[in-house]
């Protein structure tokens, strides 16, 4: 497998090079006067800037906090919090022909506070400031856009939710089972990693296909920090989308959108897997499932279900060597209306998340051995937006809340993302009430 692996990324990279050379003459070429032998820059080149910010106001209630020492729920007051859920600085561009770049800066989480129930972390009293996303893309096919060759730092094309930026879905907060996916990935919220990725779009009158296959190195499978691990296996992850209807993209690109605004009438249906290999931590570890999107007219309808699986070997109780495969799954389903009011469009929404992993003391324990999640959550939102913009400026109104069960680690267990939350520990989540201003400048 990883002579395959390597074998798969040297294609890419050959592939890279063939149509460079395909389409350029060389310094070498005796027809070529010195003054044409390099790249010129786009005479209209310019840098892209833009800023996407996301303003929340929440009313959070009922979340507890978990007292060791008690071994009882602690709850705390409920309150008012106003955060940046997500702010980003975007510069790209194209500097030469069928060459762009995009590079992504974020500021999120400043002034969230740690005990509000909403999802994430936090930043600091003096709000940090880093690299989100930053990759290149370059044409392969001239042209066309059969093929594209994405390399950097981003997202692998793995489900939907994940790779949708959170300006474009329409509840509240994303999915959190793109948490878990991700966190299955890559071992990171964020979900990012360095790789390369091969993908293209082919567009029939009412029939198309999108396609990507990537090759990443997540650096968390280790007890050293920053490294696969003593034990090597990259991440292989890839995508397929067939577009019934009319098309979702006419061009390609590595984000996607949930609301059109009731100009589409057709359908997604895709296909996802990932494949990694062994590394400290597991021996395999696999993900896959199907998804959808459904637009017609004013209906926007999506979900997904992901299957996850990690094997691996363990010492039991008894002293005994186990091998086992550890399996869990999430996916959601979100359907939303558009309403024209005037010059805008008036949204309602509804989405409900749930994801399944080990209940007993033994599926559990595997789940821990491997890094895995356990036990159950599920989420309901349930809002309306208010579309200015469309998605470049838009008001939410929603109401969010969720639940979980533990299994058989009981209280105090932090076996998944409803019983965790960084710099805090165990906690049972609450719920909350969020007004949101979502702008793209």
């Amino acid at each position: 497998m990883k002579g395959l692996t390597f074998g798969l990324a040297l294609v890419l990279v050959l592939m890279a090079a063939i149509s460079l050379q395909a389409q350029e003459k060389t310094a070498t070429d005796e027809k070529v006067p010195v003054q044409e032998m390099w790249l010129k820059k786009k005479e209209d080149f310019k840098f892209n800037i833009r800023m996407m910010v996301q303003l929340w106001s929440l009313y959070s209630m009922d979340q507890e906090v978990y007292n060791a020492e008690t071994g009882e729920y602690e709850g705390v007051d409920n309150r008012l919090n106003t955060n940046l859920r997500r702010a980003r600085l975007l510069i790209g561009g194209e500097p030469y022909p069928r060459l762009k770049y995009s590079l992504a800066m974020f500021y999120d989480l400043a002034g969230r506070d740690l005990l509000s129930s909403s999802i994430g972390g936090t930043n600091p009293a003096q709000p940090n400031f880093g690299v989100w996303d930053g990759f290149f893309q370059y044409q392969l096919t001239k042209g066309s856009q059969a093929a594209w060759l994405t390399g950097g730092w981003f997202r692998p094309q793995m489900q939907r939710e994940s790779i949708t930026s959170g300006w474009s879905v329409n509840s509240f907060e994303k999915s959190m089972s793109q948490n878990y996916v991700r966190r299955h990935l890559v071992g990171t919220g964020p979900g990012r990693a360095a790789g390369l990725n091969i993908g293209g779009l082919f567009q029939g009158e009412k029939v198309g296909l999108n396609y990507n296959l990537g090759v990443f190195n997540p650096l968390t499978t280790s007890p050293l920090g920053q490294t696969v691990g003593r034990e090597f296996a990259p991440l292989i992850a890839g995508r397929a989308v067939l577009y019934l209807g009319d098309p979702e993209l006419t061009k390609y690109k590595i984000g996607y959108e949930t609301n059109f605004y009731n100009k589409r009438k057709g359908v997604s249906l895709d296909f996802n897997a990932s494949y990694q290999g062994q590394t400290d931590l597991f021996e395999e570890s696999l993900a896959f499932g199907p998804g959808m999107l459904l637009n017609w007219g004013p209906l926007n309808l999506d979900g997904e279900w992901i299957f996850m699986t990690r094997s691996s070997t363990r010492t039991s109780s008894d002293g005994t060597s186990r091998a086992f495969d550890y399996t869990s799954n999430t996916g959601h389903v979100r359907v939303g209306y558009n309403i024209t009011v005037g010059k805008y469009m008036l949204e309602p929404v509804f989405m409900v998340m749930q994801f399944n992993g080990g209940e007993t003391a033994e599926e559990q324990a595997d789940a821990s051995a491997v890094g895995s999640f356990s036990g159950s959550e599920q989420t309901y939102d349930a809002g309306v937006n208010l579309y200015l913009d469309r998605r470049n400026l838009k008001l939410m109104l929603h109401y969010t809340w969720r639940d979980g069960d533990p299994g058989a680690a009981g209280d105090g267990a932090r076996v998944n993302q409803f019983f965790s939350q960084s710099g805090v520990g165990a906690i049972r989540r609450g719920n909350w009430l969020g007004l949101g201003l979502h702008a793209i400048f």
